[in-house]
């Protein structure tokens, strides 16, 4: 008597893939909402047009292309499968954003994304919770 077995690795990797891709989305807009927190009157902001800017992107997007007229976040990117790895892209295409954020000419920058991500991890256990199979 036999046992006839039917592989489904492939179907079940790609499922999983693809619900960390979904999880990776949410930590990223997790971590654009802590990244714009930490932008406040006094504390980079004068107008609100790089806190608008902030927002998640697939790898490959033209930063470049954000004018920062308009809020740009709030939208969930799901992240994108790169071999092992599944990435999502946090920041501003402002001119001025890195500067903000590194510092420039003796000021030494509020590193709001960086401060974002940081905060977000504390959300990434409870995150990958809500997007397991």
């Amino acid at each position: 008597m036999g046992v006839r077995l039917h592989w489904r690795g492939d179907e079940v990797l790609r499922e999983v893939e693809g619900r960390m891709a979904q999880a990776i989305g949410r930590f990223g807009l997790v971590a654009e909402g802590e990244a714009k927190h930490e932008l406040r009157k006094g504390h980079g902001v004068i107008t609100g047009t790089l806190r608008r800017s902030i927002h998640t992107a697939q790898p490959g997007y033209d930063w470049g292309g954000d004018n920062g007229e308009s809020e740009l976040g709030g939208q969930m990117v799901e992240g994108a499968v790169q071999g092992e790895r599944i990435v999502v892209e946090l920041g501003s295409g402002l001119r001025y954003a890195l500067p903000v954020h590194q510092g420039h000419h003796g000021f030494s920058g509020y590193h709001y994304l960086r401060n974002g991500v940081e905060k977000a991890k504390a959300q990434l256990a409870a995150i990958l919770r809500e997007f397991r199979l």
